[in-house]
């Protein structure tokens, strides 16, 4: 009796002392449920587990998020430890759909690890208690698993077995996207079984229903799975394009599992389009994918395809190491497929390291899978096909199988009695006749292009909206940029013409060439904007770090602005909070650029009142402030200021003038710097831009500014000029026999490589555009020779599509027309020795006013060949003189006669049909410039 007092008591204290233990865990229990972070989750998931006193439901809870955050984290193993814990929490218990859930997503954790057989017999006990609870949908979701993990063993006949009855429960109770998700996985099975066409058109239309949905994951499934068809069908170049579209929505979502697949795939690409550095890089980031998610099967994947990179590498000790490691992982992840194709790199890795006789054997083994697979595994999965679906063209195609099953077998006996030694020389073919089989692949490619336009016309509508919506932007740049270079244009016109006329005097000579230099300074200012973010947006601007003085910068910057300032009577304030110096180490030229910019914009958009330069310290490096009192921005516009060809509005641009690329262009500039711009403004009352740069203050002993220009001595060496407008050879040659160079000046392409191999110069420039033989040909040919000294473009082409082919082809450079000094000073003192001495003896100018009087007198000649070659439509001749005569404009700064030359060679270097009518109107206007200077 006592004993049983005793237990009631408990009782009845246990019931007042639960709801307040449960409110003591209810804060933490619910920070649990708001955490998605892996490592902290599994820290509060711990404590709260480690606490004796938790309900069971509360367990439940909490294994639940563990095992859910694990998986969406990548923590594969973890989740299905936790998932595990829930299995067993949840048995016996009032909660039998989490309880099926548990045991389901088990399964789902080993198939992301690659242990896809664990994963079946999870999948398969699912499916038994799916299928008591009467749960068609569940059944088909699991009977597709099922089929997916026995798809990654290269189990034909299983997958399609168990797709095949996924199917036939989504055609009566499934959505669109289970429908197109399990056209997707039969279609994987096509490509296997080297049916591509069935699988292309089963792509195409689960495409459709994809973009239907708007699903992105389901669109770059299909992506993937299109480029795999085209790699198999060896459309190369239509592969990788699906591989990086697919690589691209990956990237975005970070999805590391379908990360590991794209690269491995790419790196195949690359490996038979003999990049093969690309595909080395690959199949590592495919290996540290699957490493992260700590994947099995695709770790296996990525080494195999890594260890056929090294081999072609010659990387033999590397590659035999990680092919050995693909057969020890093989022991435990079964995969007929990458066995099969482990057998044949093992055997070229043997046979490349003079190990014939295993070689030989790897081969055979090779040969018998190949067999086995051509003689049961096709044969079966077509048999399954032939029978669900009843084909009467499948049928044909099984007994054209079993036909080829036959050929393949009697060539693969002939293939084992072949020697080593065929064996290797096989190989050697293979590696040189890559490039043969690029041209080739590119052949195929753009055929098969050409006979899917007519079914590309409806997608390429909503591409042409797009792109009318882009062309109304670039037309708003082209109207501002036009009256941006019309103004300094006509300004140095009108200042030409009064000094070639003679309406002037003497005195003011020197202040009318002031105007002239201003604003072609203007004009070359707002042609580098261009060409800047042209470089920008192709990867190919750098960086010039050197030391510097920011205070002194400031100052210049400052001092540059004042009159300005002065004569819009603003006042123009320095605020100084770092020091009398601050040296550090940045692109001196890109923080002035972004520094001047931002201060013309507020001295152009300030009507009265001051503008402030203000320099600060910060903890990461210094902030440089530009603040106004003009005409400030509302919070609309604000939105659009870094943005191209972008200003507050359209008016602006005729009230005050500009491109709308400074700003974004700056902004693009700061963050290559590791910095930022960021604007405050308020409408009518003013603007601050603030620039933010993280930099370290160094000592001032470091510091080369103004070093280039104290060190320009002259230079030693020998220099090929190829150059075919005479006048141009001339300037060039003059300036470079200035420099106390040695010049062999030739007129083409073909007595430069004449030259070259007689007299092999220290340095070689090639005009691009030449007749007998273009600079690209000499180039070639001279490297086939064996010429091993520097040789940079010359050339008045210089975008940055155009400066890519350049450096691709082999260039160690360019130099643009007309020619920066500086930067062909340094371009030439980088690659010759100087002259040491202890003064410098490089000209700060050079006279070529006879160059100029001579390339005018040779107009007359120049509109004689332009009219016969138009008249013959001998368009490749015309586009040579045009782009003739613009390299020697530029080079002399007849602005106008470069303006139209150059209009006429872009049209005629545009590929298709010439409108002959246009081209006639842009001959009329080179003529008639060339008329205009050739009279005065």
């Amino acid at each position: 009796m006592h004993g049983k007092l005793k237990c009631l008591l408990f009782i009845v204290c246990s019931l007042f002392y639960l709801p307040s233990y449960a409110q003591e865990l209810e804060p933490t229990l619910e920070e649990f449920k708001q955490q998605q972070q892996w490592d902290a989750k599994l820290e509060l998931g711990n404590a709260l587990l480690n606490n004796q006193r938790i309900t069971a439901q509360n367990r439940t809870v909490i294994y639940a998020g563990l095992a859910d955050t694990a998986l969406s984290s990548g923590h594969f193993s973890d989740a299905f430890n936790y998932f595990k814990l829930l299995e067993l929490e949840t048995s016996g218990s009032l909660l039998p759909s989490e309880h099926f859930r548990a045991i389901k997503m088990q399964g789902v954790a080993l198939f992301y690890q690659g242990l896809f057989k664990q994963a079946i017999t999870q999948y398969t006990r699912a499916l038994d208690i799916a299928k008591i609870n009467n749960q068609p949908l569940e059944q088909a979701n699991l009977l597709n698993n099922i089929g997916l993990a026995y798809f990654n063993m290269h189990k034909l006949v299983a997958t399609l077995d168990y797709y095949l009855k996924a199917k036939e429960i989504y055609e009566k109770v499934g959505s669109e996207q289970d429908k197109g998700d399990i056209l997707i996985n039969i279609a994987g099975v096509y490509i296997r079984l080297s049916r591509y066409e069935n699988a292309m058109s089963i792509y195409q239309d689960v495409l459709k229903i994809f973009r239907k949905l708007d699903d992105n994951l389901g669109i770059a499934m299909v992506h993937n799975n299109m480029g795999v068809v085209y790699f198999e069908s060896n459309q190369l170049d239509l592969a990788m394009h699906y591989y990086q579209l697919a690589t691209r929505y990956y990237l975005s979502v970070n999805n590391m599992n379908k990360l590991a697949t794209q690269y491995t795939n790419i790196a195949n690409v690359n490996i038979i389009l003999n990049k093969v550095e690309l595909a080395y890089e690959q199949a590592q980031l495919a290996i540290e994918y699957s490493l992260k998610i700590d994947n099995k099967n695709l770790e296996l994947t990525a080494l195999q395809t890594l260890a056929k990179v090294q081999l072609v590498r010659g990387m033999l000790d590397e590659a035999k190491t990680n092919i050995e490691r693909v057969f020890e992982l093989l022991k435990e992840h079964s995969n007929d497929r990458i066995m099969r194709d482990g057998l044949g790199t093992h055997a070229l890795i043997e046979a490349s390291r003079g190990n014939y006789e295993n070689a030989m054997q790897l081969h055979e083994k090779y040969n018998n899978e190949l067999r086995k697979l051509r003689s049961d595994s096709i044969v079966k999965a077509l048999a399954v096909l032939e029978k669900q679906f009843k084909a009467t063209q499948l049928n044909q195609e099984i007994k054209e199988l079993k036909q080829d099953r036959k050929l393949q077998e009697l060539k693969m006996k002939q293939r084992s009695q072949l020697t080593v030694f065929i064996f290797v020389l096989l190989f050697l073919v293979i590696v040189t006749g890559v490039a043969l089989y690029r041209r080739g692949s590119e052949k195929r490619a753009k055929q098969y292009l050409a006979e899917q336009v007519a079914q590309r016309t409806a997608e390429l509508q909503g591409v042409a909206q797009e792109l009318r919506a882009a062309n109304d932007v670039k037309s708003q740049f082209l109207a501002n940029v036009s009256h941006e270079i019309r103004t300094p244009l006509t300004a140095i016109l009108g200042q030409t013409d009064d000094l070639m006329n003679g309406l002037y005097e003497p005195e003011q000579l020197k202040d009318e060439l002031a105007i002239i230099q201003r604003h072609s300074n203007h004009l070359k200012s707002l042609i580098n904007d261009v060409l800047d973010l042209s470089k920008i947006e192709a990867n190919r601007l750098e960086l010039n770090i050197s030391c510097f003085d920011m205070v002194q910068l400031v100052n210049d910057v400052h001092a540059m602005f004042n009159p300005q300032a002065k004569a819009k009577n603003l006042r123009l304030v320095l605020e100084n909070k770092v020091g009398d110096e601050f040296y550090t180490r940045l692109d001196i030229m890109r923080v002035k650029q972004i520094l001047i910019n931002l201060c013309a914009n507020a001295i152009k958009f300030t009507q009265s009142g001051q503008v402030l330069i203000a320099l600060n310290k910060t903890e990461q490096g210094i902030v440089l402030i530009v603040k106004d009192t003009g005409i400030g921005m509302s919070s609309s516009q604000l939105k659009l200021i870094f943005e191209y060809f972008s200003q507050a509005d359209n008016s602006i641009s005729r009230r005050f003038g500009g491109t709308g690329l400074g700003l974004s262009l700056s902004q693009q500039l700061a963050s290559m710097m590791g910095g930022y711009i960021s604007v405050q403004s308020e409408y009518k009352k003013g603007s601050q831009f603030s620039f933010f740069l993280p930099c370290a203050q160094v000592s001032s002993e470091q510091s080369d500014i103004g070093q280039i220009e104290q060190n320009k001595k002259q230079l030693s060496g020998t220099v090929l000029l190829a150059e075919d407008h005479a006048d141009n050879r001339r300037f060039i040659s003059r300036y470079l026999r200035s420099l106390g160079l040695d010049v062999i000046a030739v007129e083409n392409g073909e007595q430069a490589v004449e030259q070259c191999l007689q007299i092999y110069p220290d340095l070689v420039l090639l005009d691009i555009q030449m007749p007998i033989m273009d600079g690209r040909a000499a180039f070639e040919l001279l490297k086939k020779c064996g010429f091993q000294r520097p040789i940079f473009a010359l050339t008045a082409n210089a975008m940055s599509h155009e400066i890519d082919d350049y450096l691709t082809l082999g260039f160690n450079g360019y130099l643009a027309k007309p020619l920066d000094k500086d930067l062909f000073y340094k371009t030439l003192s980088e690659n010759l020795d100087q002259v040491h001495s202890d003064e410098p003896n490089v000209p700060s100018d050079i006279d070529i006013s006879d160059l100029v009087i001579s390339f005018k007198q040779s107009f007359g000649l120049e509109s004689e060949n332009i009219t016969q070659h138009f008249l013959s439509e001998d368009f490749d001749a015309l586009q040579k003189d045009s782009h003739r005569i613009l390299g020697a404009a530029q080079m002399f700064a007849l602005d106008e006669i470069a303006s139209a030359a150059k209009n006429l060679d872009s049209v005629l270097l545009q590929k298709g049909i010439k409108d002959k009518e246009y081209i006639k109107q842009l001959v009329s206007e080179l003529q008639a410039v060339l008329q205009k200077y050739n009279e005065t």
